[in-house]
């Protein structure tokens, strides 16, 4: 992972060139590839976010068109039952949803079933719905790491109520404490940081049920006093309405929230990397392990333009990484708010089964894993990211943008 401070950057035009850049109307390479015969598109499924908008915008900007591979991503709306062809926009994309609050909201092991279901070839999902996938028997395989969470300017943070004082772990006792609908992941984390802070899980926390959320605060006066009410998988219609009720007193958060409206009356506690490494939180492309086997070159030259994707976006100058797009764009690629940063992705993207292991080792103490061995490398290959690599000429010496911004 790529986490030294940032080398010195050449100056640049600012202006309309990168708008239109940006705006995806420029492939990120010098020549496009021709494009070689039809074949059956890559089914992908996608979940709106951080961790997996680098290969969205890849597709929006129709780089994997350009070398004669067809791919077509699926998602999913809030509450929806079946999957929807994305379009190749995000704004589109996000305006057929009904808003970002609905656009891709997909669980990863929603997204293996899909797989298993043959609804779909690959899946961008989370490091804990991956695990979670492989304690069910699924023969899936990462063939990538997306994106990560940075040490020291993480995307994940504790947010509270600023009418709160965190002094001592019995402020927590009567308060509302949510994790989003994901994997098992932001739960677990969620409940890291409480045992790191001295609240005693096993007696001081009540795990509730999502029927079980007041719908305003005369209904929240009702809830116990004395245990820490926690509420995990919160759908984030519920998280809108919760926060605008003031019923929710805090949680784990995406660091989104803090740019949010609706979270002004809400503070920073603690950022994901004061209680846990932060690059635990990170995504991976997934298959069926078949579906490899058959189809290995096309991946191969998939990865090959998720790595070109990579290498451009690390060639842009801090102020072209963090300009402000229009909201709902999705093109914004770095942001610095109180020392957080959106999900980074690393030139020669190889997964870590060490950083799953302990992802595994707080799954088992946090989420209720059963005590079982599993050896994750056997779900890992990371020959296709080192072969596109190598035709790519291209090493991790090559990675010329290494700054957590």
């Amino acid at each position: 992972m790529n986490n030294t401070a940032a080398m010195p950057r050449k100056k640049n035009t600012f202006g309309l060139a990168l708008m239109i850049a940006l705006s995806g109307a420029i492939l990120p390479w010098e020549t496009a590839m021709p494009k070689t015969r039809s074949e059956e598109p890559i089914r992908i499924g996608y979940f709106h976010g951080g961790r997996t908008v680098l290969l969205m915008r890849a597709y929006e900007n129709g780089e994997f068109d350009a070398v004669g591979l067809p791919v077509e991503l699926y998602s999913k709306t809030l509450r929806a039952e079946g999957y929807q062809l994305v379009p190749k926009s995000t704004a589109k994309f996000t305006d057929e949803c009904g808003g970002p609050l609905y656009t891709g909201k997909v669980r990863g092991t929603e997204l293996t079933d899909g797989i298993i279901d043959d609804k779909m070839d690959l899946a961008m999902i989370g490091e804990s719905s991956f695990l979670e996938s492989m304690y069910a028997g699924k023969p899936i395989v990462a063939i990538a790491e997306l994106g990560h969470d940075v040490k020291k300017h993480s995307g994940h943070a504790i947010l509270m109520h600023k009418g709160i004082k965190i002094r001592s772990p019995k402020d927590f006792l009567g308060k509302i404490l949510i994790s989003r609908r994901a994997g098992p992941g932001d739960g677990a984390f969620l409940k890291v940081f409480l045992d790191k802070s001295g609240v005693d899980l096993k007696n001081d926390v009540l795990q509730m049920s999502n029927d079980q959320m007041p719908k305003n605060l005369a209904e929240k006066r009702k809830l116990p006093k004395n245990k820490v009410l926690i509420f995990d998988d919160t759908y984030e219609d519920v998280m809108t309405a919760g926060l605008q009720s003031e019923v929710i007193d805090g949680g784990y958060f995406h660091l989104m929230s803090l740019e949010d409206p609706l979270c002004a009356p809400y503070y920073l506690l603690e950022p994901l990397h004061e209680f846990v490494n932060a690059e635990l939180s990170h995504a991976v492309l997934v298959c069926h392990k078949d579906f490899l086997k058959k189809n290995r070159q096309r991946l191969v030259k998939l990865i090959e333009v998720y790595i070109k994707r990579i290498k451009y976006e690390h060639s842009l100058t801090y102020e072209e990484r963090t300009y402000q797009m229009p909201i709902g764009s999705g093109f914004k690629m770095a942001v610095n708010i109180q020392g957080l940063n959106y999900p980074q992705y690393d030139l020669i993207p190889t997964s870590s089964a060490a950083l799953l292991y302990e992802v595994q080792n707080i799954l088992t103490k946090y989420a209720n894993f059963p005590q079982k061995k599993i050896r994750i490398e056997d779900f890992i290959d990371n020959s296709l990211v080192l072969e596109a690599a190598k035709n790519l000429n291209l090493t991790e010496k090559d990675d010329y943008w290494q700054s957590e911004y």
